[in-house]
């Protein structure tokens, strides 16, 4: 493990996806906050929790195919970019979302842009990572993303409770693109990086 560490923080355009995915993660994990928009922002019972949760699988459904159709894309840093500020205008959006539907957009969106942003930081990791660390890298990734879920979803409810759900999922937006400046400006290899 101390060896993933030690390469992932050498490669700098992997640390860079590492953060990205971190910072995302940690203050855009929505999902526990979709039961409080289902039963009082909208107030659509069981049947709309459902649509809401079943929003995003689709929305990453078509972003997997979308990426598969796309081929290659050789501007993978910026693509990683791109599709995080997306993830966090989606936030964003469905923390304005004044209609049912429009929730369900927000969400489906949110799905789009993490299987893309996913997508992305896979196949980076599986071109840069020699054979020796591939295996390391990808491990460490998923564990740091899976433990950042339970930390977003806390965060998320502790938001919520004080906030509100609406402005929680607003706020997470924003410092969404905050972090991805913040990212963007100290590891500027992310954004130039082409896989040719």
């Amino acid at each position: 493990m101390i060896e993933g560490v030690e390469f992932i923080w050498a490669q700098r355009i992997i640390l860079s996806l590492f953060l990205l995915d971190f910072g995302v993660t940690l203050v855009g994990f929505y999902r526990p906050i979709l039961p409080i928009f289902a039963a009082s922002v909208f107030q659509v019972g069981a049947t709309g929790l459902g649509i809401l949760y079943g929003a995003p699988a689709l929305g990453a459904l078509l972003g997997s195919t979308s990426l598969l159709m796309a081929g290659d894309i050789r501007h993978k840093g910026a693509a990683a970019i791109v599709a995080a500020l997306f993830f966090a205008a989606g936030l964003a959006l469905l923390g304005l979302a004044q209609w049912f539907w429009m929730a369900v957009a927000a969400v489906a969106v949110l799905g789009f842009m993490d299987s893309i942003s996913v997508g992305i930081r896979r196949t980076v990791v599986q071109f840069l990572a020699p054979d020796t660390m591939r295996g390391r890298a990808a491990s460490l990734i998923t564990v740091f993303a899976q433990s950042t879920n339970a930390l977003g979803a806390l965060l998320a409810g502790i938001a919520a409770e004080f906030l509100g759900a609406p402005r929680a999922l607003l706020l997470g937006g924003l410092v969404c693109v905050l972090m991805i400046i913040a990212i963007n400006r100290a590891i500027p290899q992310l954004r130039r990086y082409r896989a040719d």
